[in-house]
């Protein structure tokens, strides 16, 4: 199952971008370039989400949890796990707000906590991540330098979509945008 370890330091970005503001000035330079980052429009995703409040250790029981609502009504996810992030760090660890989530098949239905959503497409710039949870923490300020670099402004909650083996994680970096 998918496992998800410290995490907490990985959104200082939101201290450059809250709400999308143009007013924002880009962050200071970044420790690790993202020189691999590129833009593409994603598609729609139907959803089945768990929101979430409180610190980012908890991505690992969070999954378990809506993973164990899934497979407890036959369900198969249609898709890798996800997360949104909905605040500013700067807020602290326990007003923190986010959730979890698997894309699922229409039809499926939730029962509190849980919610079904339909999250529309966007266009976002995108940095595939390979390497330990603990280095996320250099990688996002940097995709935001980034965004910013390029004329693009943040335009909605980053999000992270979990692949391969938890061992040796892949984790696709995902900020909507607009110009």
């Amino acid at each position: 199952m998918f496992r998800v370890r410290e995490a907490g330091a990985m959104f200082g970005l939101w201290a450059a971008m809250a709400a999308g503001s143009a007013a924002q000035q880009p962050p200071a330079p970044a420790p690790k370039p993202v020189d691999d980052t590129h833009v593409v429009a994603t598609e729609p995703v139907h959803a089945l989400v768990l929101p979430m409040k409180g610190s980012y250790v908890q991505h690992q029981a969070a999954f378990e949890r809506l993973a164990g609502f899934l497979s407890g009504r036959g369900v198969a996810p249609g898709g890798p796990p996800f997360a949104r992030y909905f605040s500013d760090p700067s807020v602290g660890e326990a007003e923190l707000v986010w959730e979890v989530g698997f894309p699922v098949g229409a039809g499926v239905t939730a029962e509190a906590p849980f919610e079904v959503k339909d999250l529309p497409g966007t266009l976002a710039a995108v940095h595939v991540h390979r390497g330990p949870y603990e280095e996320l923490a250099a990688a996002w300020p940097a995709l935001v330098q980034w965004v910013f670099a390029n004329g693009y402004q943040p335009l909605g909650p980053a999000v992270q979509v979990f692949q391969g083996d938890p061992s040796a994680p892949i984790i696709e970096m995902r900020l909507p945008i607009q110009k």
